[in-house]
């Protein structure tokens, strides 16, 4: 359950307007050696709620603060995963997350050109785009992209941008500052991401509420400091 969740996580650290209504994304994702995943992606203000099909797990992002929810035999896990990094040892002489997965994001961005080209994706009418790029393995790959300025689309990607800043205190990767900066959202890029149902219903304002209190990382990590 923990490596295929931490995974998960990574993904949803791989997708512009200054306020939020509510909404939610669905969408397939390339999780690298874990496959495929389908995730839903639900918010409502400034509050979004991740969940993951096949776990019994998700993760809120309230305040600006990220937490992971785990329930394994009958015990519920909330964790503030903005402490993580923090931790001691947690990225000294380490593997990075992306190398142990095997997920692979945008580095830098190469080119973006428009083709005279559109096509449909959940419903939504998209430009293609051609995109060449340089991952954090250092290949250079190039892919056709479906990109949309729908609202909602530009709201959920705002979210996530939030969502990778408050995990990591880092900006997003090139990809999601590229289409920041151009007003874009995508519904699809090559076949490692794309979206399969858009809407507007959050769901019950109960599911965007912590189910526990956040376990104290640090104090779990340094009992004799107590």
């Amino acid at each position: 359950m923990i490596r295929p969740f931490a995974t998960a996580t990574l993904i949803v650290l791989a997708t512009t307007t200054p306020s939020h209504a509510d909404g939610r994304v669905s969408f397939v994702a390339d999780a690298g050696e874990a496959g495929r995943m389908t995730m839903t992606e639900r918010w409502t203000d400034s509050a979004m709620r991740t969940d993951i099909d096949g776990m019994d797990a998700y993760m809120i992002m309230r305040n600006a603060t990220v937490y992971s929810i785990i329930s394994m035999s009958g015990q519920i896990t909330v964790m503030d995963l903005g402490q993580i990094p923090e931790m001691p040892g947690a990225g000294a002489g380490q593997t990075p997350p992306q190398q142990q997965t095997g997920v692979v994001f945008p580095d830098t961005i190469e080119s973006v050109e428009e083709l005279d080209e559109t096509r449909e994706i959940a419903g939504i009418e998209g430009d293609v785009y051609e995109i060449e790029w340089v991952g954090n393995d250092g290949q250079t790959q190039t892919d056709a992209a479906v990109m949309t300025d729908a609202p909602r689309l530009l709201e959920h990607q705002t979210l996530k941008m939030r969502f990778i800043e408050a995990i990591t205190g880092e900006a997003p990767n090139s990809l999601l500052v590229d289409l920041d900066a151009r007003g874009l959202a995508a519904l699809s890029f090559g076949d490692r991401f794309r979206v399969t149902a858009v809407g507007g219903d959050p769901g019950p304002a109960g599911d965007f509420r912590l189910p526990a209190a956040p376990m104290d990382l640090d104090n779990m990590m340094n009992p004799g400091l107590q």
